[in-house]
């Protein structure tokens, strides 16, 4: 279902729906140098700003050899988000 394939492979940056799997991709073909070459995948980081956070997690996972993202959680990830867009036009 779109809930399970949600779960299983959660959205990373909503700006431009680029989901974890895909960057996991990107950082294993790319090896970038620093977290802001993510954004060389799909403009990932380059929208509202709220994923850089997550992306330069990734990147560090990466470069220490785990998993990138294996802890995003779509629905803590959504909530979160409104929560820091809801704050910012405050």
């Amino acid at each position: 279902t779109e809930d399970q394939t949600s779960h299983e492979d959660p959205t990373v940056c909503f700006c431009y729906r680029v989901s974890r799997a895909k960057l996991a991709a990107f950082l294993r073909k790319q090896n970038p140098v620093v977290a802001s070459q993510l954004s060389e995948c799909d403009g990932a980081g380059t929208g509202c700003g709220w994923c850089r956070r997550l992306l330069e997690d990734m990147h560090a996972s990466h470069l220490a050899g785990e998993d990138p993202g294996e802890n995003v959680d779509q629905q803590s990830n959504e909530a979160a988000r409104r929560t820091w867009r809801s704050a910012r036009r405050s």
